[in-house]
């Protein structure tokens, strides 16, 4: 192999590595991602996940049947909020062109993007 095409693999490799380097966003080790990839994002989304929850009906019938927390019906209802969280965000996320949705407080450094809050968004598309 030539040491132009050498070369011209090496600047590929650094261009690759410098562009996903700066492609991201910082979050917290227990950050909670309900839709992307924190390494791979060009515009980053949070949401209020306490006021996402209390929009489920799942969570409404935990609170109002006072199911038990670990007990099997908890766990099932917990789940399928969880489902319809994620399928509300993946809505939100791709009407608002947003490549990441985190809970708030979970970005710990945005490297200069501006994490839009899609709480609202979400919350219509349960």
């Amino acid at each position: 192999m030539s040491i132009s095409k050498r070369l011209a693999r090496v600047c590929w490799a650094l261009a690759l590595l410098t562009t996903s380097a700066f492609a991201q966003v910082d979050v917290r080790s227990d950050a909670v991602v309900y839709f992307g990839s924190a390494s791979n994002t060009s515009a980053p989304a949070v949401i209020d996940e306490q006021k996402v929850k209390d929009a489920t009906p799942e969570w409404q019938t935990i609170q109002a049947e006072g199911v038990r927390r670990g007990s099997a019906r908890y766990m099932l209802l917990v789940g399928e909020m969880d489902r319809r969280i994620r399928a509300a965000a993946r809505t939100a996320a791709s009407t608002a062109s947003k490549d990441l949705v985190v809970r708030s407080g979970d970005i710990t450094n945005d490297n200069g993007r501006t994490a839009v809050d899609l709480t609202s968004d979400v919350i219509a598309n349960l």
